[in-house]
């Protein structure tokens, strides 16, 4: 899915809102989708993220992506994850060498607080 998203805000310069959708899927994509360079996103004025967030490396990124090129974004509306909101960890115990840091609700919050804005308008929902 993340794949076509780049493809589709090109083809559509006039989107005025966003609605990312609930697959459980899409966090398999490689990273360097978000980095490619995008145009502004000049017109979008509203995103809302329905999958509820983890703090995972590639919906952070998307987010703050969202933010950094957004000149005219006024809402971002999100959620976070049940299992943040109680404290408990989203992450499964593994050896792994490479498994990111654990994040809780505060974690998220202080992230998203310090993503720049290209919107000095723009209001970060948390729902």
């Amino acid at each position: 899915m993340w794949e076509m998203l780049p493809v589709f805000l090109e083809v559509c310069p006039n989107l005025k809102t966003l609605v990312v959708g609930t697959s459980e899927n899409y966090l398999r994509v490689d990273l360097t989708v978000i980095a490619r360079p995008w145009n502004l996103l000049s017109s979008l004025e509203h995103v809302d993220v329905e999958r509820p967030l983890k703090g995972e490396a590639l919906e952070m990124s998307l987010v703050g992506y969202l933010l950094e090129n957004s000149p005219n974004l006024k809402k971002l509306s999100l959620s976070l994850h049940d299992s943040l909101k109680k404290g408990e960890s989203v992450h499964k115990l593994t050896l792994s060498l490479d498994d990111a840091p654990k994040k809780g609700e505060s974690d998220i919050f202080i992230e998203l607080l310090n993503f720049p804005r290209f919107s000095r308008s723009c209001q970060i929902i948390v729902r």
